[in-house]
């Protein structure tokens, strides 16, 4: 395989830039990132870029593999070429900006480090192809011009016809230096002038698949597996069917968190990576015992003070924690709720540090004027977390996610959902991977809970309840694959409020709301009921600090206030309040870009489950504001 390496952002590697995915490389260039047998010399990863202390997001998330940081050197030479991400071009071809002529793998060694763009025979300058072909098994292929030039696919009878006196090289070549696009009022025509074939080109151009896997494989894999039907087509590469990717999270919480940087001789001890590898892979409990007996006698430590060190490596948790985390996986909001919401004592230079203002916000109340005082009825604790860390993890990616063929929409119920069931590719592409890429992510945020004393009897109100079986009848109907482990009132106005606060800290402190995230916490099983609004970049430095700020109690109120605010009118009204099924597969109800709506890189829930109803009041269907259910129903 011949690779071109190009920097990626680091933070982009399991967000927007993984294996499979599309990248910018140098000058224009676009590519496509390989899998991961590739980024490291030989394939295998150094330890030193291993992550530690993640042993309970491990057990949680039920990953088996391990856990390392991509390599993100810039990788400038062969020498260092193991240090950067490799990625291959792609779209393979070019098109003449000046006659339309199409030329399939027109470069010499790595283009994308060359300012000069290749020219055509007419003098135009020749630019990268935007299209590709995708299919709903993962693999990706550069479009087979040739194929569609010579092979129109006719919609009235529904099949591609078959070529009638054309020259049999023109036919059976994969070439196109002979093939050219026009555009005409926003459609593409092909022309060859091999043999005068003419065919109409619309994006979403069905009926071709790809001929190999991946742009960078050339291995026999199977394109369709057995028992599982097939189905392929043609789009810009900047369209969600070439690439959406899998990922996994959780937050570093206490005992693994309080890890001590400064311990130094900690430190020393696990710089011996070889001899504590050797330990670990012991073939027996008495050849174990028996390393570490020899390795504490090399340090001049105390055998206790190894077995230590050797758990932290190992487990990335201390000897005396091993126990604490033992528990049942999937309970990863659980363990996060419970840790954000009990106060307790962290260490200098832990990954995780909270303060709970609870108080002091109870003693603002008295002084608060009349506007805000039912505003600070909304909320039990207000915490604010000095320092998080978000373990970010890439378990594969899917292409041709959504509906191929939109005719299928209206009758969608009368076909079998599996039908073109898109599969997980892994990010080493054949097999099951030993290790996952992953990234640590650093930064600060606001946890709030709602308080129950209102929340109780406003769940049990026959409007509210109406509006939500609506919503979750809906969903259930809708064969939506985002999932959601409960539609409840409780997560659809934790849901809804986040994002409001979203938008108004965006608004009144500057914030790009593409920086901040949520995280609801929602279940009335483990009594969970509140969000946590936070910013986390690839940088351990982290964030200013600005968000912190805003956690103050009289601000926060006034960020909240505004939020509630914002909740009642929206430009689109009176539309977006009386829709019934809006958004991502119809599954929000008074929710759209002009009122609640943030980036979808910020929401966990694809932008849906929304209803600023549930604050705003609707007079008609019984339902009060929700400021004015509060006063009603809570004592001074």
């Amino acid at each position: 395989m011949k690779k071109q390496l190009t920097p990626v952002r680091l933070s982009h590697i399991v967000t927007l830039q993984g294996v499979g995915s599309i990248a910018r490389l140098e000058n224009d260039y676009t590519g496509v990132i390989v899998d991961t047998r590739y980024w490291f010399k030989n394939g295998i990863p150094d330890l030193q870029y291993e992550l530690k202390n993640i042993s309970r997001i491990q057990r949680c998330l039920e990953i088996t593999q391990r856990l390392f940081l991509p390599p993100i050197g810039r990788g400038e030479n062969d020498e260092d070429a193991h240090k950067s991400i490799p990625a291959v071009l792609f779209p393979a071809y070019l098109q003449c900006v000046k006659c339309g002529k199409l030329d399939l793998n027109p470069w010499e060694n790595n283009p994308h480090y060359s300012s000069k763009k290749p020219k055509c025979g007419c003098g135009g300058i020749m630019n990268q192809g935007t299209y590709c072909v995708v299919d709903n098994f993962g693999n990706l292929d550069n479009v087979n011009w040739n194929y569609l030039c010579h092979n129109p696919y006719d919609k009235k009878i529904n099949k591609r016809t078959k070529p009638q006196g054309i020259i049999a090289d023109c036919y059976q070549a994969y070439h196109t230096d002979k093939l050219k696009v026009n555009f005409d009022k926003g459609r593409q025509s092909l022309q060859c002038e091999n043999c005068g074939s003419k065919a109409k080109f619309q994006p979403s151009e069905e009926g071709l698949k790809p001929n190999q896997p991946q742009p960078w494989i050339f291995e026999k894999i199977p394109l369709e597996p057995e028992g599982l039907k097939r189905k392929g087509e043609v789009v810009e590469i900047n369209h969600p069917s070439v690439y959406s990717p899998s990922n996994l999270d959780g937050l570093v919480i206490p005992p693994e968190s309080n890890h001590d940087e400064n311990n130094q001789t900690q430190n020393d001890i696990l710089k011996y990576k070889d001899e504590l590898d050797t330990i670990i892979s012991a073939p027996s409990a008495f050849l174990r015992k028996r390393r570490t007996s020899q390795f504490a006698q090399k340090m001049n430590m105390p055998i206790d003070e190894i077995h230590k060190v050797i758990n932290i490596y190992e487990f990335g948790i201390n000897e005396s924690d091993v126990q604490e985390l033992i528990g049942t996986p999937g309970q990863m909001k659980e363990e996060e709720y419970a840790a954000l919401t009990t106060e307790q004592s962290f260490s200098t230079s832990g990954d995780f540090k909270t303060k709970h203002l609870t108080g002091f916000f109870a003693d603002l109340k008295e002084d608060l004027p009349v506007d805000l005082q039912d505003v600070s009825k909304i909320i039990k604790d207000l915490i604010r977390v000095d320092r998080l860390r978000k373990v970010l993890i890439f378990r594969g990616f899917l292409r041709s996610q959504h509906d191929l063929d939109p005719n299928l929409t209206k009758s969608k119920k009368n076909i079998p959902s599996e039908t073109y069931e898109p599969l997980l590719i892994h990010p080493n592409i054949v097999g099951d991977p030993s290790w996952l890429p992953a990234i640590n992510l650093y930064g600060e945020g606001i946890f709030v809970t709602l308080n129950p004393v209102w929340l109780k009897k406003w769940v049990s109100h026959s409007g509210v309840e109406k509006r939500i079986k609506e919503l979750e009848l809906h969903y259930e109907n809708s064969e939506s694959t985002l999932m959601v482990d409960e539609i409840t009132p409780e997560f659809i106005l934790l849901h809804t409020l986040a994002h409001l606060v979203i938008r108004e800290l965006e608004d009144k402190c500057g914030y790009p709301a593409s920086s901040l995230s949520e995280r609801i916490y929602s279940s009335r099983e483990a009594d969970m009921c509140g969000f946590l609004i936070y910013t986390a970049v690839a940088d351990k430095s982290g964030s200013l600090g600005g968000l912190m700020e805003q956690s103050e109690p009289k601000l926060f109120l006034a960020v909240l206030d505004g939020a509630i605010k914002r909740a009642q009118w929206c430009t689109l009204d009176p539309v977006c309040s009386d829709h019934g099924g809006q958004g991502r597969d119809g599954l929000n109800r008074a929710a759209c870009h002009g009122c609640t709506l943030i980036p979808d890189t910020s929401c966990d829930y694809g932008n849906v489950f929304l209803d600023r109803i549930l604050i705003k009041g609707d007079k008609e269907n019984g339902i009060s504001p929700l400021l004015t259910f509060i006063r009603e129903n809570t004592s001074d």
